[in-house]
């Protein structure tokens, strides 16, 4: 995989119609992907994310006109340093999905993790510890 900004990776996914989609990825009109993994790690820390659909009951018909990712913020843990970020995936001004991913710097904060959105083979960082 290769790394890429946020503006690149946005150019792969916008005005592509989405087809399917559930909490561990979203599956563009071409067969492309959307996915949150870990991209970096050391030891026991890691990054981990999910995609929050706004409606389970309605199908989803609507093509991606942004993505918008939120600040980091820093979780409280008395053991480690945990942040999260949220992603947001827009159709015009209404939001189709958001995402939640958390990274952890593992046991007593020692270690790190970087946690990415993937768009079929590059990704962009968007959460670290």
């Amino acid at each position: 995989m290769k790394e890429v900004d946020l503006k690149e990776l946005k150019e792969k996914v916008l005005c592509k119609r989405v087809v399917e989609w559930n909490e561990e990825f979203i599956k563009l009109e071409d067969g492309t992907k959307i996915t949150l993994k870990c991209t970096e790690q050391d030891c026991c820390a890691g990054a981990y994310g999910k995609f929050i659909p706004k409606s389970k009951a309605v199908p989803l018909d609507a093509m991606i006109t942004d993505i918008v990712v939120g600040e980091e913020i820093d979780i409280p843990d008395e053991d480690t340093r945990v942040s999260r970020v949220e992603l947001r995936i827009l159709h015009n001004q209404n939001v189709l999905c958001e995402a939640e991913m958390t990274a952890d710097a593992g046991n007593g904060g020692y270690y790190y993790s970087v946690g990415s959105l993937v768009v079929g083979d590059v990704y962009t960082p968007i959460v670290s510890a």
